[in-house]
């Protein structure tokens, strides 16, 4: 009887974290942020060619995920976690070798040209100012992405 009960548990154990890693490759990691009129991010360890995800709560609760990604050039780029055509399945990006990979049609934007994209999916762009290090994003342009998420 001790055995079946070991077996369930371990079979509870299997379940629990097949779940889990489904949900986390369908819902990036993102570093939570927040800010009243704007979001300040500190970007000076973001590397070139590297990519980090950030969520910021909206005042109705909703949880707008964007990429802060700096380019071989230094240059930071910023878009919503969405592209233009697949955001309907609210999967985002992976980020893999200095490339946003979408989600869902596989489409890969290498972080140079990550505003560029294959017919109707391209990342979404959310504006966003530079200085000393610091990222600076309005929290009305990232209200006005709700509809991607």
């Amino acid at each position: 009887m001790r055995s079946k009960s070991i077996a369930i548990g371990a079979g509870a154990l299997v379940l629990i974290a097949a779940v889990a890693l489904a949900w986390t490759a369908r819902n990036p990691i993102c570093t939570a942020v927040a800010g009243v009129g704007t979001v300040n991010i500190d970007v000076s360890s973001l590397a070139r060619s590297m990519a980090r995800t950030f969520c910021y709560l909206d005042d109705a609760g909703r949880e707008l995920r964007f990429v802060l990604a700096r380019g071989a050039d230094g240059k930071v780029r910023s878009v919503f976690d969405a592209c233009g055509e697949c955001f309907i399945y609210h999967r985002g990006f992976a980020v893999a070798d200095g490339t946003l990979v979408c989600r869902v049609c596989g489409n890969r934007y290498p972080i140079d040209h990550v505003h560029e994209g294959k017919a109707s999916c391209v990342p979404v762009k959310l504006p966003h100012q530079e200085s000393g290090g610091t990222v600076q994003i309005k929290t009305s342009d990232l209200a006005s992405g709700h509809s991607l998420f």
